[in-house]
């Protein structure tokens, strides 16, 4: 079951990459909880389909030509880490950004589909909470 889970992990992110909102929030179990860590602006813990589906459309449009680069999925039975790398420009800022910070993300998968997704700044910091250590 748990390779079932790591596609599950890197169809969802390939989805989103590609703007693909429906594919991906197909792939989210309707009371999914996704939680973003303190040192975003957007911290805090979302919950449903439709509140998630929401911030994270909410993202891609702060974004233009986004890429989500899937560095590593480290298998953990009912969780995934998913080690992923952003780059981008901002649409308001036209800043560039390159892929500098590693997103570490605690995906659990519950019967093909995310239950929670938990992000975090450092891998070490993921990896022990799906209960590895690196």
């Amino acid at each position: 079951m748990s390779e079932e889970n790591v596609e599950v992990v890197r169809s969802a992110l390939e989805a989103w990459e590609r703007g693909d909102l429906k594919a991906a929030a197909d792939l989210l179990d309707p009371e999914v909880e996704w939680s973003f860590p303190s040192n975003l602006p957007e911290a805090g813990t979302y919950k449903g389909r439709d509140e998630v589906g929401r911030r994270l459309e909410e993202f891609l449009e702060a974004w233009e030509d986004l890429a989500v680069t899937v560095e590593e999925l480290v298998d953990a039975g009912d969780r995934v880490v998913a080690l992923v790398r952003y780059s981008g420009r901002g649409r308001e800022s036209g800043i560039e950004v390159s892929g500098a910070t590693r997103n570490a993300q605690v995906w659990t998968v519950r019967n093909g589909k995310a239950l929670r997704v938990e992000l975090y700044g450092d891998t070490a910091e993921a990896l022990e909470a799906a209960g590895l250590s690196e």
